[in-house]
């Protein structure tokens, strides 16, 4: 057997256009040991959680909805409210009810970037909200047709507040 037929690879000619190593060797230092990768490092307990009130607790990337706890508050005052003449209750509650209703129709744009708690508050805001304004208005109507019943006759008005005491 020739030399040529038994060590083939050697005579065969290099090719050059392909590259036979894909990924250089990695630079170590010929002093030190061999280059590894820092350990993973978590980072300490206080920073592991966000900050109270920054992007929610739903999910990552998750924030609330910026009307959502103030509708809440408006709606939930507002029921009370109704009780001073109404107009209060209206204010309030009429308020609660745009600013909910705004908040409902953000989170139905894009549920995903909200948490559904938010969307949850301000969907009671909103019905506090309606159910405020309701009962404020029928007060308002109540009062005005007392007072409207007291100027058209003052004399049943009388007899009826002296009825009362």
């Amino acid at each position: 057997m020739s030399e040529e037929q038994g060590n083939p690879e050697e005579n065969k000619p290099i090719d050059l256009s392909k590259n036979q190593n894909p990924e250089p060797a990695p630079f170590q230092p010929i002093d030190q040991g061999p280059v590894t990768p820092p350990p993973f490092q978590q980072p300490p307990p206080f920073q592991q959680q966000p900050p109270f009130g920054q992007f929610g607790a739903g999910g990552f990337g998750q924030q609330n909805l910026p009307n959502a706890t103030a509708s809440l508050v408006l709606g939930i005052l507002a029921i009370p409210a109704c009780c001073f003449y109404g107009v209060f209750g209206l204010i309030f509650g009429v308020i609660a009810w745009i600013l909910g209703a705004g908040d409902m129709k953000k989170y139905q744009l894009n549920p995903s970037l909200y948490t559904e708690s938010s969307y949850k508050n301000a969907k009671a805001g909103k019905i506090c909200g309606m159910i405020a304004t309701i009962l404020s208005l029928l007060f308002i109507v109540v009062v005005v047709l007392i007072v409207a019943g007291a100027i058209a006759n003052p004399q049943l008005f009388d007899e009826f507040i002296k009825g009362v005491k």
